[in-house]
């Protein structure tokens, strides 16, 4: 702070790249105390107290973030937070995800400058194994683990712990575009890729209808005899017959002739054909009322000379349908009855006044 005529004035802050040191890089499992495994799965680092006083001194404004380089191959570049200033001097502690993403060994120099980063949107993140699937709810999961995270660089291959289980997490996206996001005080969106390595299972092909044929087992396809199919009337010698007669032809063999085969009745008694030269159609007499329907009924000069019975063709006007005739509707039984019981007792008093004198005494019944 400065004074003037006007009062006292306040000195600006300094960028956060004012901070720029260098450091020997060391991985959390080197720092000294109790094994902490919070500190291998999360982006922040361990500083040591002399950074602390550094950045206090160019009142750079908290909380504060980093960009980390190695000097040997400025490609190589991350982001992280700071968790505790308790390492030793000169040197800082990174989690092992952080120095394989840095190509840094146990040692070795880095570059720790001061980053000011955007307020992350959204985050595309990608589980490299299909093992991630398994977990019960990987958005819980996740959000919980982000919370040892300050900030996410794209192309970074995070590490995450759940059920002792270490998981490879890609960051392959980032909104607002740029080196990297800042998570803190941050609504924060993630949108998961499928994992590596992982294939949609196919959907199995819907099952045709089941038919009557399908759950009695017969192929439609197949062109089994009926002679050799489960369930057949034919008795084995006929069928050997069948057979034998099929596959040496005689050359006085007669034509076919039907209704020989055998049959069964449904007391399982077996019933044999005689053919149709042992009892030949009986033929229909001709005064007969049967009509027979093999023979197409014609009418001709023929059979109008001869005087049988033909349909006559029905003539209709032009213009003019017929539906049938009109049905006369039968009446039922116990209409009739009923009827009958009303009408009989006024017939019967009527025939009794005929002869007054002689049947009285019916009439009088009658009339009661």
């Amino acid at each position: 702070m400065t004074g003037g005529a006007w009062g006292v004035h306040t000195a600006p802050r300094a960028h956060p790249r004012a901070y720029d040191e260098y450091m020997k890089a060391y991985s959390v499992a080197m720092l000294p105390g109790k094994e902490r495994d919070y500190l291998s799965y999360g982006g922040k680092i361990i500083m040591p107290p002399s950074a602390l006083a550094n950045l206090s001194n160019l009142d750079i404004e908290s909380p504060w973030t980093f960009q980390l380089r190695n000097p040997s191959n400025p490609a190589a570049s991350t982001h992280a937070g700071v968790l505790e200033f308790i390492a030793q001097e000169g040197v800082v502690h990174l989690p092992f995800w952080m120095m394989k993403t840095l190509r840094l060994s146990e040692g070795d120099p880095i570059r720790i400058t001061g980053a000011q980063l955007p307020k992350g949107k959204l985050v595309k993140i990608q589980a490299q194994s299909t093992t991630f699937l398994e977990i019960s709810d990987p958005k819980v999961v996740l959000e919980q683990a982000l919370r040892n995270f300050s900030t996410l660089t794209q192309g970074d291959m995070i590490e995450i712990v759940y059920n002792s289980m270490v998981f490879e997490i890609l960051i392959m996206e980032i909104k607002p575009e740029g080196p990297g996001i800042s998570l803190l005080d941050t609504d924060l969106e993630v949108d998961f890729a499928p994992p590596k390595g992982y294939v949609e299972p196919k959907r199995p092909e819907p099952a045709p209808p089941e038919t009557m044929a399908s759950k009695l087992k017969i192929d439609l396809n197949s062109s089994t005899p009926v002679s050799s199919r489960p369930g057949s009337s034919l008795s084995d010698a006929a069928r050997r017959t069948a057979l034998n007669s099929s596959a040496v032809p005689s050359s006085g063999a007669s034509e076919f002739e039907s209704f020989k085969g055998t049959g069964q009745t449904l007391n399982g008694r077996k019933t044999k054909g005689k053919g149709k030269s042992v009892r030949k159609i009986e033929e229909v007499d001709a005064s007969s009322k049967i009509i027979r329907t093999d023979k197409a009924r014609i009418a001709t000069n023929d059979t109008i000379d001869d005087g049988k019975p033909v349909p006559a063709p029905l003539r209709l006007p032009h213009g003019k349908l017929f539906f049938g005739f009109p049905v006369v509707p039968i009446k039922p039984q116990r209409a009739r009855m009923k009827r009958r019981h009303q009408i009989l007792p006024h017939r019967l008093l009527m025939w009794a006044r005929f002869d007054y004198l002689g049947f009285s005494e019916i009439r009088l019944a009658v009339a009661h």
